[in-house]
């Protein structure tokens, strides 16, 4: 295969670890993409890179990218249970709702990295993955991932 990526630095990522256990593989239909070098194919058992990432070195509470400067706005459906359990905490914004931010933050983080409003937070949120893309693409954004 000519578009398989070869471990951009070979031999600096963790020693025995793959690409089949990192965060930033992508497991596709017919190849699997690496999302931290540009979605090039991979294949799970080459050895793997610098970027090298394992999901459970991935800590919520040590980390807040997803909530703090690597995404500007958060929407929220009108029918999301958000939208009536914490109306003081939304703005609208070209006829969209968005939860308020302090400054880069959402208004919904504490200083302590944790979510204010967890047990009701939006399905935006819900939806968000720990280890999943755009977990990992917030994590580069605000430099806690190479």
């Amino acid at each position: 295969m000519a578009d398989v990526v070869k471990a951009p630095i070979s031999g600096s990522g963790p020693e025995g670890a793959t690409c089949g256990d990192c965060v930033w593989r992508k497991p596709g239909t017919h190849r699997d993409r690496c999302l931290r070098h540009g979605s090039q194919s991979v294949r799970a058992d080459l050895p793997a890179c610098a970027a090298h990432l394992r999901d459970e070195a991935l800590d919520c509470l040590t980390c807040g990218a997803c909530c703090r400067e690597a995404y500007h706005t958060v929407e929220v459906g009108a029918r999301d249970p958000f939208v009536r359990a914490h109306p003081e905490l939304l703005h609208r914004t070209d006829g969209r709702l968005q939860v308020i931010r302090n400054g880069p933050r959402c208004a919904c983080l504490g200083p302590d990295l944790r979510c204010s409003v967890y047990a009701d937070r939006p399905r935006t949120c819900r939806d968000f993955e720990r280890g999943g893309p755009n977990c990992v693409d917030a994590r580069r954004r605000v430099g806690l991932s190479a």
